[in-house]
């Protein structure tokens, strides 16, 4: 028990950012536990790198200043989709995470043409809700939510991002 008491007091100032005070009586600060979800401040903003096909695999590389586990909703088709040429189209959603995120795709069974791209970060993204964090930062319809590509439309908020790769 000796033990854990020592590794407890030499741990909490190093684990709060406190130094010790060696010139008198040291009072430790108060400690914030921070949430998974980590909001920024200041403007909120993505984009694509990069978008590629490789082996038959789309391959979507991204960044920007959206809190880790916001959730991105995205659409891929063909550019035949719109005029019947082709059927092909996914979606789905891939969480950001460290100032990315990342996504990969087959296309193996698309004929030539080109993969267009479309990204949305939104409150509530078809099938799923966004972390409570992301929601309380930007609000619950993203009335919050301030940057460059934000867009308004029915009295909510998002970003949308366009992008697409060759499909050859």
């Amino acid at each position: 028990m000796v033990r854990y008491a020592l590794l407890l007091i030499c741990f909490l100032p190093i684990s709060c950012g406190e130094s010790l005070d060696t010139g008198g009586d040291a009072e430790l600060g108060s400690t914030t536990v921070q949430s998974e979800v980590k909001t920024p401040e200041g403007d909120a903003d993505f984009v694509i790198d990069s978008a590629e096909i490789e082996n038959s695999v789309l391959s979507v590389v991204g960044s920007g200043t959206l809190p880790n586990g916001a959730l991105i909703s995205y659409e891929v088709k063909h550019d035949g989709f719109d005029n019947g040429d082709y059927d092909g189209y996914e979606t789905g959603q891939i969480e950001f995470n460290r100032g990315a995120f990342t996504f990969e795709m087959s296309v193996n069974d698309w004929p030539t043409g080109h993969a267009l791209i479309r990204l949305s970060f939104e409150m509530r993204p078809s099938g799923a809700s966004q972390p409570p964090a992301v929601l309380e930062a930007y609000g619950e319809n993203g009335e919050k939510l301030v940057g460059p590509k934000v867009e308004e439309f029915g009295g909510r908020k998002t970003i949308t991002v366009s992008g697409e790769a060759e499909i050859s």
